[in-house]
Protein backbone atom coordinates (compact mmCIF):
# COMPACT_ATOMS: atom_id res chain seq x y z
CA UNK A 1 0.00 0.00 0.00
CA UNK A 2 3.00 2.19 0.75
CA UNK A 3 4.15 2.03 -2.67
CA UNK A 4 1.04 2.44 -4.57
CA UNK A 5 0.53 5.64 -2.67
CA UNK A 6 3.62 6.90 -3.74
CA UNK A 7 2.64 6.74 -7.14
CA UNK A 8 -0.88 8.47 -6.17
CA UNK A 9 0.80 10.77 -4.51
CA UNK A 10 2.85 11.90 -7.92
CA UNK A 11 0.24 11.39 -10.18
CA UNK A 12 -1.80 13.93 -7.72
CA UNK A 13 0.95 16.54 -7.65
CA UNK A 14 0.12 19.78 -9.93
CA UNK A 15 1.31 18.30 -12.83
CA UNK A 16 -0.10 18.46 -16.67
CA UNK A 17 0.58 15.19 -17.73
CA UNK A 18 -0.99 12.12 -18.77
CA UNK A 19 1.64 9.72 -18.29
CA UNK A 20 5.11 9.63 -16.59
CA UNK A 21 8.21 7.45 -17.32
CA UNK A 22 11.16 7.88 -15.01
CA UNK A 23 13.99 5.87 -15.61
CA UNK A 24 16.24 7.20 -12.33
CA UNK A 25 17.18 4.05 -10.00
CA UNK A 26 16.25 6.47 -7.48
CA UNK A 27 12.91 8.13 -8.57
CA UNK A 28 11.90 3.94 -9.13
CA UNK A 29 13.16 3.21 -5.50
CA UNK A 30 10.91 6.00 -4.49
CA UNK A 31 7.61 5.14 -6.30
CA UNK A 32 7.45 1.42 -5.80
CA UNK A 33 10.34 0.24 -3.66
CA UNK A 34 12.16 -1.92 -6.41
CA UNK A 35 15.84 -1.64 -6.15
CA UNK A 36 18.74 -2.53 -8.52
CA UNK A 37 22.18 -3.89 -7.39
CA UNK A 38 24.38 -1.51 -7.90
CA UNK A 39 21.75 0.30 -10.14
CA UNK A 40 24.42 3.55 -10.91
CA UNK A 41 26.93 1.44 -12.04
CA UNK A 42 24.70 -0.90 -14.45
CA UNK A 43 24.84 -0.88 -18.34
CA UNK A 44 21.43 -1.94 -17.82
CA UNK A 45 18.40 0.81 -17.92
CA UNK A 46 15.31 0.13 -16.45
CA UNK A 47 11.99 2.37 -16.46
CA UNK A 48 8.87 3.08 -14.83
CA UNK A 49 5.80 4.00 -16.71
CA UNK A 50 2.75 4.73 -15.30
CA UNK A 51 -0.33 6.08 -17.05
CA UNK A 52 -2.63 8.34 -15.22
CA UNK A 53 -6.13 7.10 -15.92
CA UNK A 54 -4.58 2.90 -15.56
CA UNK A 55 -4.20 1.49 -12.28
CA UNK A 56 -1.40 -0.62 -14.24
CA UNK A 57 2.47 0.00 -13.76
CA UNK A 58 5.01 -1.44 -16.09
CA UNK A 59 8.57 -1.66 -15.40
CA UNK A 60 11.13 -2.21 -18.08
CA UNK A 61 13.60 -4.42 -16.81
CA UNK A 62 16.38 -6.07 -18.22
CA UNK A 63 16.38 -10.14 -18.45
CA UNK A 64 19.27 -10.09 -15.49
CA UNK A 65 17.27 -8.61 -13.23
CA UNK A 66 13.66 -10.22 -14.03
CA UNK A 67 14.34 -12.21 -10.58
CA UNK A 68 14.72 -8.95 -8.67
CA UNK A 69 10.89 -8.34 -9.37
CA UNK A 70 9.97 -11.69 -8.14
CA UNK A 71 11.78 -11.22 -5.00
CA UNK A 72 10.39 -8.42 -3.96
CA UNK A 73 6.59 -9.51 -5.00
CA UNK A 74 6.17 -7.09 -7.90
CA UNK A 75 2.64 -7.79 -8.91
CA UNK A 76 1.90 -5.09 -10.92
CA UNK A 77 2.91 -5.63 -15.22
CA UNK A 78 7.35 -6.10 -16.76
CA UNK A 79 8.62 -5.90 -19.76
CA UNK A 80 11.88 -8.00 -19.99
CA UNK A 81 14.63 -6.82 -22.39
CA UNK A 82 17.11 -8.77 -23.42
CA UNK A 83 20.87 -7.94 -24.71
CA UNK A 84 20.69 -10.69 -27.73
CA UNK A 85 18.13 -8.05 -29.24
CA UNK A 86 21.26 -6.01 -29.51
CA UNK A 87 22.79 -3.33 -27.11
CA UNK A 88 21.82 -2.82 -23.58
CA UNK A 89 20.35 1.05 -24.82
CA UNK A 90 18.86 -0.14 -28.42
CA UNK A 91 17.03 -3.29 -26.36
CA UNK A 92 15.67 -1.02 -23.44
CA UNK A 93 14.58 1.81 -26.10
CA UNK A 94 12.80 -0.97 -28.19
CA UNK A 95 11.36 -2.53 -25.22
CA UNK A 96 9.89 0.99 -23.96
CA UNK A 97 8.58 1.68 -27.37
CA UNK A 98 6.46 -1.12 -27.27
CA UNK A 99 5.54 -0.07 -23.80
CA UNK A 100 4.36 3.23 -25.01
CA UNK A 101 2.69 2.07 -28.10
CA UNK A 102 0.50 -1.09 -25.87
CA UNK A 103 -0.08 1.65 -23.29
CA UNK A 104 -1.35 4.18 -26.24
CA UNK A 105 0.79 6.91 -25.16
CA UNK A 106 1.96 8.01 -28.57
CA UNK A 107 -0.90 11.20 -28.91
CA UNK A 108 -0.20 11.46 -24.64
CA UNK A 109 1.52 14.39 -22.45
CA UNK A 110 4.24 12.58 -21.03
CA UNK A 111 6.67 14.03 -18.00
CA UNK A 112 9.92 12.37 -17.88
CA UNK A 113 12.58 12.81 -15.27
CA UNK A 114 14.79 14.23 -17.61
CA UNK A 115 18.06 14.66 -15.93
CA UNK A 116 18.37 10.53 -16.25
CA UNK A 117 18.01 10.49 -19.66
CA UNK A 118 20.65 10.81 -22.65
CA UNK A 119 19.96 13.36 -25.70
CA UNK A 120 20.00 10.04 -28.11
CA UNK A 121 17.22 8.50 -25.62
CA UNK A 122 15.07 11.83 -25.79
CA UNK A 123 15.79 11.67 -29.53
CA UNK A 124 14.62 8.46 -29.86
CA UNK A 125 11.00 9.15 -27.67
CA UNK A 126 10.69 11.73 -30.13
CA UNK A 127 11.09 10.28 -33.76
CA UNK A 128 9.22 7.09 -32.72
CA UNK A 129 6.45 8.82 -30.89
CA UNK A 130 6.34 12.16 -32.70
CA UNK A 131 3.04 12.88 -31.39
CA UNK A 132 3.65 12.48 -27.57
CA UNK A 133 4.50 15.36 -25.92
CA UNK A 134 7.03 15.41 -23.55
CA UNK A 135 7.42 17.49 -20.25
CA UNK A 136 10.05 17.06 -17.59
CA UNK A 137 9.01 15.82 -14.56
CA UNK A 138 12.39 16.32 -12.19
CA UNK A 139 10.85 19.40 -10.97
CA UNK A 140 7.73 17.92 -9.39
CA UNK A 141 9.14 14.60 -8.01
CA UNK A 142 12.04 16.48 -6.96
CA UNK A 143 10.14 18.07 -4.85
CA UNK A 144 7.83 15.84 -3.23
CA UNK A 145 10.50 13.82 -2.76
CA UNK A 146 12.23 16.25 -0.21
CA UNK A 147 9.25 15.66 2.33
CA UNK A 148 10.16 11.81 4.15
CA UNK A 149 7.34 9.52 5.14
CA UNK A 150 7.68 7.64 8.59
CA UNK A 151 9.40 4.50 6.56
CA UNK A 152 11.72 6.71 4.82
CA UNK A 153 13.15 8.23 8.14
CA UNK A 154 13.79 4.74 9.50
CA UNK A 155 15.95 3.65 6.71
CA UNK A 156 17.91 6.80 6.86
CA UNK A 157 18.48 7.01 10.46
CA UNK A 158 19.52 2.66 10.35
CA UNK A 159 21.65 3.88 7.33
CA UNK A 160 23.56 6.75 9.48
CA UNK A 161 24.16 4.14 12.40
CA UNK A 162 25.73 1.56 10.49
CA UNK A 163 28.02 4.45 8.97
CA UNK A 164 29.34 5.36 12.33
CA UNK A 165 29.47 1.52 13.53
CA UNK A 166 31.32 0.82 10.40
CA UNK A 167 34.02 3.71 11.64
CA UNK A 168 34.09 2.65 15.07
CA UNK A 169 34.54 -1.14 13.65
CA UNK A 170 37.62 -0.25 11.90
CA UNK A 171 38.90 1.49 14.84
CA UNK A 172 38.92 -1.30 17.27
CA UNK A 173 41.81 -2.76 14.22
CA UNK A 174 43.75 0.51 13.95
CA UNK A 175 44.45 1.21 17.85
CA UNK A 176 47.73 0.29 19.00
CA UNK A 177 48.65 0.04 15.54
CA UNK A 178 49.49 3.83 14.83
CA UNK A 179 52.86 4.69 14.54
CA UNK A 180 53.72 0.44 14.16
CA UNK A 181 54.35 0.71 10.69
CA UNK A 182 51.63 -2.41 10.08
CA UNK A 183 48.36 -0.07 9.43
CA UNK A 184 48.38 2.06 6.05
CA UNK A 185 45.37 4.46 5.39
CA UNK A 186 44.15 2.15 2.40
CA UNK A 187 43.76 -0.90 5.24
CA UNK A 188 42.26 1.78 7.16
CA UNK A 189 39.73 2.94 5.11
CA UNK A 190 38.84 -1.11 3.56
CA UNK A 191 38.17 -1.90 7.36
CA UNK A 192 35.88 0.79 7.43
CA UNK A 193 34.20 -0.30 4.28
CA UNK A 194 34.15 -4.31 5.28
CA UNK A 195 32.66 -3.44 8.83
CA UNK A 196 30.18 -1.34 7.53
CA UNK A 197 28.74 -4.30 4.89
CA UNK A 198 28.50 -6.59 8.39
CA UNK A 199 26.52 -3.96 9.58
CA UNK A 200 24.30 -3.92 7.26
CA UNK A 201 25.18 -1.39 4.93
CA UNK A 202 23.76 -2.65 0.89
CA UNK A 203 26.38 -1.02 -0.77
CA UNK A 204 29.12 1.64 -0.36
CA UNK A 205 29.35 4.85 -2.71
CA UNK A 206 31.85 7.37 -2.27
CA UNK A 207 35.42 6.73 0.02
CA UNK A 208 38.06 8.81 0.61
CA UNK A 209 41.00 9.44 3.89
CA UNK A 210 43.36 11.60 4.27
CA UNK A 211 46.06 12.52 6.89
CA UNK A 212 47.80 15.98 8.20
CA UNK A 213 47.81 18.79 5.38
CA UNK A 214 46.59 16.35 2.54
CA UNK A 215 43.70 16.94 4.29
CA UNK A 216 42.72 20.03 2.51
CA UNK A 217 42.01 18.83 -0.64
CA UNK A 218 38.74 16.87 -0.93
CA UNK A 219 39.81 13.78 -3.06
CA UNK A 220 43.02 11.91 -1.94
CA UNK A 221 43.45 8.67 -3.96
CA UNK A 222 45.40 6.62 -1.90
CA UNK A 223 48.32 5.28 -4.19
CA UNK A 224 51.42 5.39 -2.44
CA UNK A 225 50.51 2.84 0.46
CA UNK A 226 51.11 6.08 3.39
CA UNK A 227 50.68 4.60 6.76
CA UNK A 228 48.48 6.58 9.41
CA UNK A 229 50.90 8.46 11.38
CA UNK A 230 51.21 10.01 15.09
CA UNK A 231 50.67 13.24 15.41
CA UNK A 232 48.15 14.10 12.23
CA UNK A 233 44.46 14.56 11.72
CA UNK A 234 43.23 11.88 9.94
CA UNK A 235 39.58 12.44 8.26
CA UNK A 236 37.35 9.86 6.57
CA UNK A 237 34.29 10.74 4.47
CA UNK A 238 32.19 8.11 3.22
CA UNK A 239 28.92 7.45 2.02
CA UNK A 240 26.63 3.94 2.00
CA UNK A 241 22.76 2.56 1.46
CA UNK A 242 20.43 0.90 3.95
CA UNK A 243 17.42 -0.51 1.83
CA UNK A 244 18.56 2.16 -0.99
CA UNK A 245 18.12 5.34 1.76
CA UNK A 246 21.37 7.12 1.42
CA UNK A 247 23.25 9.27 4.46
CA UNK A 248 26.55 10.82 4.69
CA UNK A 249 29.23 10.21 7.03
CA UNK A 250 32.42 12.35 7.52
CA UNK A 251 34.71 12.53 10.42
CA UNK A 252 37.85 13.66 12.25
CA UNK A 253 40.19 11.66 14.21
CA UNK A 254 43.64 12.25 15.55
CA UNK A 255 46.58 9.71 15.92
CA UNK A 256 48.32 10.26 19.39
CA UNK A 257 48.00 13.38 21.57
CA UNK A 258 46.81 16.54 20.05
CA UNK A 259 48.01 19.79 20.66
CA UNK A 260 46.00 23.01 21.79
CA UNK A 261 46.00 24.22 18.23
CA UNK A 262 44.49 20.79 17.10
CA UNK A 263 42.13 20.41 20.02
CA UNK A 264 41.17 24.35 19.47
CA UNK A 265 40.37 23.79 15.69
CA UNK A 266 38.04 20.74 16.25
CA UNK A 267 36.05 23.09 19.06
CA UNK A 268 35.93 26.06 16.62
CA UNK A 269 34.10 23.58 14.23
CA UNK A 270 31.86 22.82 16.71
CA UNK A 271 31.06 25.81 18.00
CA UNK A 272 29.79 26.34 14.81
CA UNK A 273 27.74 23.22 13.93
CA UNK A 274 26.20 23.52 17.14
CA UNK A 275 25.13 26.81 16.24
CA UNK A 276 23.95 25.73 12.86
CA UNK A 277 21.87 23.34 14.58
CA UNK A 278 20.36 25.43 16.88
CA UNK A 279 18.86 27.22 14.12
CA UNK A 280 18.38 24.60 12.04
CA UNK A 281 14.50 24.47 11.67
CA UNK A 282 11.20 24.55 9.73
CA UNK A 283 10.25 28.17 8.42
CA UNK A 284 13.90 29.56 7.98
CA UNK A 285 14.83 30.81 4.41
CA UNK A 286 18.22 28.54 3.31
CA UNK A 287 19.99 31.79 2.36
CA UNK A 288 19.38 33.48 5.56
CA UNK A 289 20.50 30.06 7.22
CA UNK A 290 23.73 30.02 5.76
CA UNK A 291 24.41 33.72 6.01
CA UNK A 292 23.93 33.24 9.66
CA UNK A 293 26.27 30.72 10.06
CA UNK A 294 28.64 33.11 7.99
CA UNK A 295 28.09 36.24 10.68
CA UNK A 296 28.87 33.59 13.88
CA UNK A 297 31.92 32.39 12.33
CA UNK A 298 33.08 35.93 11.20
CA UNK A 299 32.20 37.25 14.95
CA UNK A 300 34.01 33.86 16.50
CA UNK A 301 37.14 34.55 14.07
CA UNK A 302 36.56 31.12 12.65
CA UNK A 303 37.95 30.08 9.08
CA UNK A 304 34.90 29.04 7.65
CA UNK A 305 34.54 27.03 3.93
CA UNK A 306 31.38 29.31 2.91
CA UNK A 307 31.38 29.04 -0.53
CA UNK A 308 31.15 25.30 0.13
CA UNK A 309 27.43 25.39 1.07
CA UNK A 310 26.26 23.71 4.40
CA UNK A 311 25.11 20.36 3.55
CA UNK A 312 22.13 18.49 1.17
CA UNK A 313 19.15 16.95 1.74
CA UNK A 314 19.39 12.84 1.57
CA UNK A 315 17.45 9.86 0.29
CA UNK A 316 17.06 7.32 -2.39
CA UNK A 317 19.88 9.76 -3.83
CA UNK A 318 23.26 10.61 -2.23
CA UNK A 319 22.83 14.12 -2.81
CA UNK A 320 19.17 15.42 -3.36
CA UNK A 321 17.44 18.68 -2.21
CA UNK A 322 17.09 20.84 -0.70
CA UNK A 323 20.81 22.22 -1.34
CA UNK A 324 21.71 24.39 1.96
CA UNK A 325 23.61 27.09 -0.51
CA UNK A 326 23.75 30.90 0.03
CA UNK A 327 21.86 31.69 -2.98
CA UNK A 328 19.23 29.34 -2.23
CA UNK A 329 15.88 31.21 -1.23
CA UNK A 330 13.84 28.16 -0.49
CA UNK A 331 12.03 28.01 3.02
CA UNK A 332 13.14 24.92 5.35
CA UNK A 333 9.98 22.54 5.99
CA UNK A 334 9.32 19.91 8.35
CA UNK A 335 9.76 16.40 7.24
CA UNK A 336 12.93 17.18 5.13
CA UNK A 337 16.34 15.05 5.96
CA UNK A 338 19.40 16.94 5.92
CA UNK A 339 23.44 16.03 6.16
CA UNK A 340 24.52 19.07 7.38
CA UNK A 341 28.22 19.77 6.74
CA UNK A 342 29.77 22.63 8.10
CA UNK A 343 33.00 23.05 7.33
CA UNK A 344 36.26 24.74 8.84
CA UNK A 345 40.00 25.06 8.10
CA UNK A 346 42.01 23.13 10.93
CA UNK A 347 45.37 24.20 12.49
CA UNK A 348 47.74 22.47 9.33
CA UNK A 349 44.92 23.94 6.48
CA UNK A 350 43.02 20.92 6.63
CA UNK A 351 39.39 20.59 6.37
CA UNK A 352 37.14 20.29 9.83
CA UNK A 353 33.61 18.60 9.98
CA UNK A 354 32.05 16.41 11.26
CA UNK A 355 28.40 15.56 9.25
CA UNK A 356 25.54 14.48 11.07
CA UNK A 357 21.67 13.52 9.30
CA UNK A 358 18.89 15.68 11.20
CA UNK A 359 15.07 15.22 10.35
CA UNK A 360 13.29 18.21 10.47
CA UNK A 361 10.31 18.24 12.79
CA UNK A 362 7.65 21.25 13.36
CA UNK A 363 9.43 22.02 16.66
CA UNK A 364 13.22 21.94 15.34
CA UNK A 365 15.06 19.13 14.33
CA UNK A 366 16.33 15.56 15.57
CA UNK A 367 19.62 13.45 15.17
CA UNK A 368 19.39 10.53 12.90
CA UNK A 369 22.91 9.76 13.20
CA UNK A 370 22.74 8.85 16.98
CA UNK A 371 24.79 5.84 17.13
CA UNK A 372 27.62 8.21 19.46
CA UNK A 373 28.28 11.68 20.14
CA UNK A 374 31.48 13.22 18.15
CA UNK A 375 31.27 16.23 19.87
CA UNK A 376 34.98 16.05 20.90
CA UNK A 377 37.75 14.98 18.83
CA UNK A 378 37.97 11.34 18.76
CA UNK A 379 41.88 9.90 19.69
CA UNK A 380 43.61 7.27 17.84
CA UNK A 381 45.54 6.67 21.45
CA UNK A 382 46.59 3.69 22.71
CA UNK A 383 43.81 0.98 23.17
CA UNK A 384 40.11 2.03 24.10
CA UNK A 385 38.29 -0.90 26.40
CA UNK A 386 34.90 0.80 24.96
CA UNK A 387 33.57 3.41 22.04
Amino acid sequence: MRRKNRVETLLSANGDFDAFIVKSPADIAYLVGITFPFPDQSMFPAALVVRRDNPDYTLIVPAEWESILKSFSWKEKSKVYSINDGTPITAFLNALREVIEKTDLCGKKAAVDYSSWTVSEIAFLKENCPNMVITDLDPIIDRIREIKTEDEIECIQAAAQIADRGLIGALNHVEGMIGTGNCTLSEFLERVRAHAIEFGANWIGYMNICQGRKGRSWYTPIYDLSFAKEGKTIRIDYSLTYKFYWTKCSRIFFAGKPDQKAKDAYANNMKLKNFAVSILKPGIRISDFCEAIRLKAEEEEIELLYDEGFGHGVGTSEYELPMLCADNDEILKAGMVIALDVKTIGSKDEIIHSVDIYHLTPEGNTRLSDFRNWDTMYLINGVHTEH
